[in-house]
């Protein structure tokens, strides 16, 4: 029995042996995971409290408060004058006048005097037709003419007489206005087989050629008038009211030549689908160098109207993508005012939107925000260009005066650039 006692005793030492070595190896799993945990929660911690603890961003009021002395940019006064309120459309080219010419009579064609390209004159010969039995017709229609004449005045001469009634006479008379309407008729028809130009102008088309044959009704050409010639444009409901008949206009060829025009016609009804008025403006074109179909530029002088001219460089952009310009308002605050641009020119733009007097940052503008104090410093009264005067970095600080941050070039209230 002690043995028996002796050998479990052994075996559950023998079992026991191995668990010894995980207690320590499970102490250290705990103790890492438990540092693991107190290291996430005091990185979250941090971040936590690096929030609340972040400095804010100071307001333009508090820079002007702190800061030394107010940075210098360079101003100028502007008025503003009449400015042309131009109207800028596309137009295209059109003929005034052309006439389709049909054939009147039947015939085959024997000649053709004109040339399809070729400039005519009122009553030049298109196209000869073959005379056939036209001269036969005539002289068959003369001789009726004159049967009728004899008989009308032989019944005239008896009735007078008492020998013959009226209705002989009548009908006598109405004989002789047939045969004199049949003579004319063979007549005009031997003049239609010469088709000639109804208008001036330049031939567009000559369809027949010598040996073919026509019928009447039948188009044998197209005669276009290009003198005067006419720009067919359309304006918007807005533009419409600024334009008046006889205003002048100039158009502008694709070729770059320009023109001076008239208007002739403004019409009263829009366009049901672009909601365009049509205007005709009438121009001179005495060579037939302006083709009828092309495409022009239309400036019309719509009257003026009040704006400035700035110098192109003074024009900037806020934080809304508005296009503008900085201004000073009670002699040392920035300003930002929206302006529309009417015309960009060599000498500067034409603005609107301005008060009647404005000061003008002019250099230094990029460099300062909305409601920032500033020094205006007064630049000459000089040409309002777009030189490279006027894209020079704003004026350098006086010895002994704090130089300009680069933090005068971040809007405080964005945090972006101006």
């Amino acid at each position: 029995m002690n043995q028996i006692d002796s050998s479990a005793e052994r075996q559950g030492r023998s079992d026991e042996t191995p668990e010894k070595p995980s207690q320590p190896r499970m102490k250290r799993s705990i103790v890492l995971a438990v540092l693991l945990a107190a290291g996430a929660v005091l990185w979250i911690a941090s971040g936590m409290i690096g929030d609340d603890g972040a400095p804010e961003q100071e307001t333009v009021a508090e820079r002007n408060a702190h800061e030394p002395e107010a940075i210098k940019v360079q101003v100028r006064d502007f008025t503003a004058v009449d400015h042309p309120r131009m109207l800028v459309v596309t137009g295209r080219t059109n003929a005034i006048k052309d006439a389709e010419i049909k054939a009147e009579t039947a015939g085959q064609v024997v000649a053709r005097p004109a040339r399809k390209g070729s400039v005519v004159s009122k009553g030049t010969v298109l196209l000869e037709l073959a005379m056939d039995d036209r001269l036969a017709r005539l002289k068959q229609a003369e001789a009726r003419v004159g049967v009728a004449k004899i008989t009308y005045e032989a019944s005239k001469d008896l009735q007078r007489k008492q020998f013959e009634s009226q209705i002989k006479l009548a009908e006598s008379n109405a004989d002789l206005a047939q045969a004199e309407a049949e003579l004319e008729a063979a007549k005009l028809d031997i003049q239609r087989t010469k088709i000639r130009a109804p208008i001036d102008g330049f031939v567009d088309e000559l369809l027949p050629g010598p040996g073919d044959r026509v019928e009447v009704g039948e188009q044998v050409s197209v005669v276009v008038d290009l003198d005067p010639m006419r720009v067919v444009a359309y304006v918007t409901e807005r533009e419409v009211d600024y334009l008046k008949t006889d205003d002048l206009a100039t158009i502008r060829l694709p070729s770059g030549r320009e023109i001076g025009g008239t208007v002739h016609y403004i019409s009263r009804v829009a366009n049901d689908v672009t909601r365009a008025f049509r205007v005709d403006v009438w121009v001179d074109n005495p060579d037939y160098s302006i083709p009828a179909g092309m495409t022009a530029e239309v400036r019309f002088d719509g009257g003026t109207r009040m704006a400035h001219m700035i110098p192109t460089s003074s024009l900037t952009l806020d934080d809304q993508g508005r296009l503008g310009v900085r201004t000073v308002v009670e002699g040392d605050t920035v300003k930002f005012q929206p302006v529309k641009l009417l015309d960009d020119t060599t000498e500067g733009a034409w603005v609107t939107g301005l008060s009647n007097t404005v000061t003008l940052i002019t250099v230094g503008h990029e460099f300062v925000v909305e409601g920032q104090k500033i020094t205006p410093v007064k630049q000459g009264d000089q040409p309002a260009a777009s030189d490279p005067a006027d894209k020079a970095q704003p004026i350098e600080p006086e010895p002994g005066t704090d130089a300009m941050t680069p933090k005068s070039a971040v809007n405080p209230e964005t945090g972006g650039a101006n």
